[in-house]
């Protein structure tokens, strides 16, 4: 049978205002696991999902609420840094941290530099939130290097000048319902991993008159680059 002790050190009897702030942060991540939230973010690179800010904040901030936690970020002097204040005990501040370092060559991202600093910050937010609530995610360092493919011997210099006629003749023709279906499959995803994207898109959207005036060459060009860009953002998880 439980002691009288052992009773008023569990949590879920425990007076809120009476916790420490490392009590109060162990009760809400054990809340946030129960509820088990499930990651819609999608790396193409790894083939796994990741957290989005969109999956873990809805949730986080209701259970901070109830353990009068409040967290805030920041990201100056080289650092991001998630600070939790136990609002019952200003003076209780758990602070997680981590190096910052800024989107390299943003204009890659079809991103301008405010652009950048606006995605950088969502990764790291939702990287602090991940420190704070403990969150596990598929370790990209660990991950298994896939194997290379076997080189073939280079075409000659007529096969390549007979591949480029027909490529050339293909490229100028419509493109499929199949493949604007992929193209606009990758933009979603592109908006998913980064919403700062929607111009972008939006931009698409318009010169192909709504996708509808668009040929094979533009639309594998554009799949192609947005795959290269859904890439650069599964390095930078």
């Amino acid at each position: 049978m439980a002691t009288t002790k052992e009773k008023s050190e569990n949590p879920k009897t425990l007076d809120v205002s009476q916790m420490s702030i490392y009590h109060k942060l162990q009760a809400v991540r054990n809340e946030f696991y129960e509820v088990g939230t499930k990651k819609t973010g999608k790396n193409p690179r790894a083939e796994c999902l990741y957290f989005q800010l969109t999956d873990i904040v809805p949730i986080a901030q209701p259970l901070f609420v109830k353990y009068n936690l409040f967290m805030y970020t920041t990201f100056k002097g080289g650092t991001a840094t998630a600070y939790v204040v136990n609002m019952d005990d200003p003076t209780q501040i758990a602070p997680f941290d981590i190096p910052w370092v800024e989107i390299a060559e943003p204009g890659k991202f079809r991103m301008n530099e405010v652009q950048g600093v606006g995605a950088a910050v969502t990764y790291y937010r939702r990287y602090l939130y991940m420190i704070v609530l403990d969150l596990v995610e598929k370790d990209a360092i660990e991950e298994a290097p896939k194997e290379k493919p076997e080189r073939k011997k280079p075409a000659s210099p007529e096969k390549r000048k007979e591949i480029k006629n027909q490529l050339t003749v293909e490229e100028n023709a419509p493109a499929t319902e199949d493949e604007i279906k992929e193209l606009k499959s990758k933009l979603k995803e592109l908006l998913n991993a980064d919403p700062a994207q929607e111009e972008f898109v939006n931009d698409i959207a318009v010169k192909t008159e709504g996708f509808k005036v668009i040929n094979k060459g533009q639309c594998s060009a554009l799949i192609e680059g947005v795959t290269a860009m859904l890439n650069e953002y599964g390095e930078a998880d």
